[in-house]
This record gives structure tokens, C-alpha cells and sequence, in this order.
């Protein structure tokens, strides 16, 4: 699993407060030119390492590269927007204060009338400006923050089957876990895997196994509370967090999900597919790491597959 220090969301935000330390430490203004030649280093730098690291710690990361890359670039647009748009709003201010030094030193007092019609004229025409380019300005963020969404959104989801991923899935252990050091969460965990997937595979080929693990996805999904997330954890297997589920309750939901794929049917190509799932389910308790929690749901689905499929082994 990779360090959380090395989060990709933890690594941009100290990308852009670094540049902005060193930028202060040299006394320079973070106007566009210095500012771009100094964070493109400390940017360069970071992410190299950052990618480096996080390969070194897990192999699993390497189909997750190219959302990793896609997001980075779209936080290196993020500063260059504000390359830009700062540029050019500090443009019209400079121009203002230009105007404002000349009219300093020209004005007399036989003259004040004209320069102040010209100096009115002047400032309504920079005002204009100002508010051109703010509202640029607004309009390239806004359009940003929509591209900034979508690359997170890839970032934590499966293309396969719109469910969140496996990186997700760690991550979202790592915040909730902390909160059980020293009593026992009402956290279910289920490690679902769908039971003969190797044999459809091979029978009905792999975009029939493909749409196999799609419809397994949706039918999980639809099976669980709005609030409670499904992964895909890998290849055939998914996993649920269910919040907020005590444990007289957690054998129902798990049937309830056991029960529906049994009698659920797939046709593909005017076959019908016969689906069953094996699953492993855990209540969190005191104490509990990420990887012991993980263990214990994964001994479950183990014992399930291997003494019959089809069922749900509590551990």
C-alpha cells in the first residue's frame, strides 16, 4: 500500500505551497515570469520523485498511472491559469499606476480641468478592463474546476464498472479506521467474488466476462444503502463498507446481496448466464488496522470459495 504522505492530493498541495515558500524566501513577487520559472522546478522535482516512490511501493500502480499523470497536468494547468489570468490583471494595474505617475508629474494649476477629464477618462477605461479580464478570469477557473473534477473522479474509479477503486478503498479505510483505536465501529466489510468466473471467461469469452463484472457491480450497488461505497478491489472480486450496521444486521445485508445475484440473469448473446457469488464478511473491531481488517473479510471469502461457493462465512 503507498505511504500516505505520498497521496497524489497530499503531493499537489505541497507542490504549489513550496513554490510559494521559496518565491517569499527570495523576496520575489508572485508575478507571472517568477513565478512560473520557480514552481516548474520545485514541480519538476516533487513529481518526479513522487512517481518514482510510489511505483518503488506498489506494483498494483501501474494501470493507475495515467490518471495519476492526467491529474498532475491538470493541476500544473491549474497554476498556469493562474499564470495568465494574474498577468493580466497585474498588466491593467501597472498601466493604472503608469497613468496615475503621469498624471503626478504633468498636471499645473493652469491645466488641472483638462488633465482630470483625461485622467477620468483614463481610469473608466481601465476599470473596464479590469472587469474584462476578472470576469476572464472566472469563466477559465470555473472551466478548470470542471477538468480538475473529472481527473479526481478517474483518479478513484474503475473505468470497467463506474464503482470506486482499489485505491479508494485503502484510503477510505485509512480515514475511518483511526476513528476505532480503542472500541469496536459499526463498520461492516465485505470481500465479494463472483464464483466461476475463470469457466464464463473461457465459455463466453472476456467482453462477456466483462459485462458479467459490470452487472455484478450494479447489482451490488443497488443492494446497498446510497451512503455505503462498492469498490472493485481487483479483477473479480469487489468489496462494500457498510457504515452505520450493527452486526444482527450485517448477515442480512450480505444475504440480501448473496440472494440476488443467485436469481439474477444475465443474457449475453441470447445465452443465459448463471451468476453466484462467494462472499466474506467481518465487523470491524477495536483496534483494527488496514491490513488485519483486510485479512480477516479476505480469510472469509476464502473459507466461503473453497467449502462450497455460494455463501457467506462471518469471521
Amino acid at each position: 500500500m503507498p505511504n500516505e504522505n505520498n497521496s497524489i492530493y497530499d503531493k499537489i498541495i505541497a507542490i504549489h505551497d513550496e513554490a510559494m515558500l521559496a518565491l517569499k524566501a527570495m523576496h520575489i513577487p508572485p508575478y507571472p515570469i517568477h513565478y512560473q520559472k520557480n514552481f516548474n522546478r520545485i514541480f519538476d522535482a516533487i513529481t518526479d520523485s513522487t512517481l518514482k516512490n510510489a511505483l518503488k511501493e506498489d506494483a498494483a500502480l501501474d494501470e493507475k498511472i495515467d490518471s495519476m499523470v492526467k491529474y498532475l497536468e491538470l493541476a500544473k494547468a491549474a497554476i498556469d491559469s493562474f499564470v495568465s489570468t494574474h498577468g493580466a490583471i497585474s498588466a491593467v494595474a501597472a498601466a493604472q499606476c503608469e497613468l496615475l505617475d503621469a498624471y503626478n508629474q504633468t498636471v499645473s494649476r493652469d491645466n488641472t480641468h483638462d488633465h482630470c477629464i483625461k485622467m477620468a477618462d483614463g481610469l473608466t477605461k481601465l476599470g473596464s478592463d479590469m472587469a474584462s479580464e476578472l470576469k476572464k478570469s472566472e469563466e477559465m477557473i470555473a472551466h478548470l474546476h470542471e477538468r480538475l473534477d473529472d481527473a479526481m473522479l478517474a483518479v478513484t474509479t474503475d473505468p470497467l464498472t463506474h464503482l470506486l477503486n482499489h485505491r479508494k478503498y485503502m484510503e477510505d479505510l485509512a480515514d475511518i479506521l483511526p476513528n476505532g483505536t480503542d472500541h469496536d465501529l459499526p463498520l461492516l466489510s465485505l470481500m465479494i467474488n463472483a464464483d466461476a468466473f475463470k469457466e464464463i471467461n473461457e465459455t463466453y469469452g472476456h467482453t462477456a466476462g466483462d459485462k458479467v463484472l459490470y452487472f455484478l457491480a450494479q447489482t451490488i450497488k443497488a443492494m446497498v444503502r446510497t451512503g455505503d461505497n462498492v469498490y472493485r478491489y481487483g479483477g473479480d472480486q469487489f468489496a462494500v463498507l457498510v457504515n452505520r450496521c450493527e452486526r444482527d444486521k450485517a448477515m442480512g445485508i450480505a444475504e440480501k446481496i448473496r440472494h440476488k445475484v443467485e436469481h439474477s440473469h444475465l443474457i449475453y448473446n441470447g445465452k443465459t448466464i448463471e451468476l453466484t457469488v462467494s462472499i466474506g464478511a467481518t465487523m470491524h473491531k477495536a483496534n483494527d488496522d488496514i491490513d488485519g481488517f483486510i485479512k480477516r473479510t479476505g480469510l472469509g471469502l476464502m473459507e466461503s470459495k473453497t467449502s462450497g461457493k455460494n455463501q457467506i462465512i462471518f469471521t
